[in-house]
């Protein structure tokens, strides 16, 4: 009988992907369900910089559940139209959690892109964090999406 080889899992790191500034209206009071309070959150626009650069297509919402544990589960789905015209859709899951003055959410997300120069978002990994702001009337969340990506695992022994 031989012994399997002996590998070890790549380490991984996060990548900068693209910063978006998405701005909301008020949220739309959906009712209970079971699992907490369903609001809808209409996305109303926004920028988009880094490796992906454009703006933020308006239409898409946020399904999220106020829970009554004070966590907040954020289910978006939205466009991004690049500065180059190319339109991704984004849905992006994840949970916030914090008060007034310090929340933060964590977020994984996944981007569809049709054939062309942003094809390989469909199958990389994103990750992100999500900061809601309110400024001159403006409410909306600050997301920073990341690629996680493997870093090539070392040679064995000579």
């Amino acid at each position: 009988m031989t012994t399997p080889a002996t590998t070890s899992a790549p380490s991984l790191s996060l990548r900068p992907l693209a910063g978006l500034h998405v701005e909301i209206a008020e949220p739309i009071d959906a009712g209970r369900i079971r699992a907490g309070q369903r609001l809808i959150i209409p996305i109303t626009g926004g920028t988009v910089t880094g490796r992906i650069s454009g703006h933020v297509v308006p239409g898409g919402a946020d399904w999220a559940i106020a829970r009554d544990d004070g966590t907040t589960l954020v289910s978006a789905t939205y466009a991004l139209r690049t500065d180059d015209g190319v339109i991704l859709t984004v849905s992006n899951q994840g949970s916030l959690r914090g008060d007034d003055d310090a929340t933060l959410g964590i977020t994984a997300c996944r981007i569809e892109a049709p054939q062309g120069a942003y094809f390989w978002l469909n199958d990389v990994p994103i990750v992100g964090s999500l900061v809601p702001f309110r400024a001159d009337g403006t409410m909306g969340v600050d997301l920073a999406f990341y690629t996680v990506e493997a870093a090539a695992p070392p040679l064995p022994p000579q």
